[in-house]
């Protein structure tokens, strides 16, 4: 046999290439190495959660509290089982049991303390703020209900006051608190950190107009799915003296934020078309001032700068209309 190529100008056989192959030497070559076996971490235990939802939202508080149980006796007081502690709280004040409510709010709050002096943190431990937070909410609510809502005011006032971080939780705190004593208040200034588009006026600036802001997240769901009711309602009021203004934030650290504005902006441009090119401000601080635990958020402010309803949830094109019929009288 008779090799090709470049062997096959100088007439070597392909045999005695393959012989050289054999014989070549082979201490230049790196030995091979055998790649490690790497272990899988073991899965984490399924949450209770969706089992606790799912029994509350039938009223079934016995159900939940036995799914709760036998998470701890299998895993322990992990993270899920402080959260789901949390749900029993809400779920309990939900279905007229304050005994119950106040208990589990209160081994909640126990829990979080133990927690937090043996140096976890609500900044990294999201199970721990989660449930530290809806505990609080859950003790505000019972006590609107039971002692009316100065007290409750009191109570989110005292807890904003004892907490400098992080944002989600002082988020979820004024929220409440807003819920309390927003509406009939003159509306707090927006800080504009950053925008996106054109730069934002200062609320004073436009006071004398009726005013709708927009509190949303660019991955939010319900916020796009928002987008085409808020757009037609906006349309109908095109001409007229209306403003909406825009407010989310940064979720993302510092380094990040460069391509988080730039998704911001095309997000807007893909999904809210319909709304425009409104004002679009990014500030942190004003999401915590609003409360914006959840988005959307809707803040609906009259002429005279004062907060004639606060929305923290999702709204029909009906609603929107009423709440802006309301502004613009």
């Amino acid at each position: 046999m008779i090799a090709r190529g470049p062997a096959a100008r100088v007439g070597v056989p392909l045999v005695l290439l393959a012989a050289a192959a054999i014989l070549a030497p082979v201490h230049a070559q790196a030995p091979a190495t055998t790649a490690a076996t790497v272990t899988p971490a073991p899965s984490p235990p399924p949450s209770p959660i969706s089992g606790i939802r799912n029994k509350l939202s039938a009223g079934d508080l016995l159900s939940a509290e036995s799914i709760l149980e036998v998470h701890r006796e299998k895993n322990g007081e992990d993270g899920a089982w402080l959260q789901g502690l949390s749900w029993l709280a809400r779920g309990a004040f939900l279905l007229g049991d304050m005994e119950k409510a106040e208990r589990y709010a209160k081994q909640v709050r126990e829990a979080c303390t133990q927690r937090l002096a043996k140096g976890d943190t609500l900044e990294k431990n999201h199970d721990l703020e989660i449930a530290l937070g809806a505990a609080i909410e859950t003790d505000a609510q019972r006590l609107e209900r039971t002692k009316g809502k100065k007290a409750a005011a009191q109570l989110m006032r005292d807890e904003i006051a004892r907490h400098a971080s992080p944002p989600t939780l002082l988020m979820r705190l004024h929220k409440r608190l807003n819920m309390l004593t927003l509406e009939g208040t003159p509306a707090p200034e927006w800080v504009t950190e950053d925008f996106v588009g054109e730069p934002p006026p200062a609320l004073a600036s436009i006071k004398g107009s009726p005013i709708v802001l927009f509190l949303w997240y660019e991955g939010c769901g319900d916020c796009k799915a928002q987008a085409a009711s808020l757009g037609r309602v906006l349309e109908k009021h095109k001409g007229s003296d209306l403003r909406c203004v825009a407010i989310t934030r940064y979720y993302e650290d510092p380094p990040a934020r460069p391509a988080e504005k730039a998704r911001i902006d095309s997000v807007w441009t893909a999904v809210y078309a319909g709304v425009g090119a409104i004002p679009r401000v990014i500030s942190t601080a004003s999401m915590i001032t609003y409360g914006v635990s959840s988005t959307p958020t809707f803040v609906f402010i009259d002429r005279k700068g004062i907060v004639r309803r606060y929305a923290p949830t999702r709204l029909t094109e009906n609603e929107l209309e009423r709440s802006i019929a309301a502004i613009t009288r």
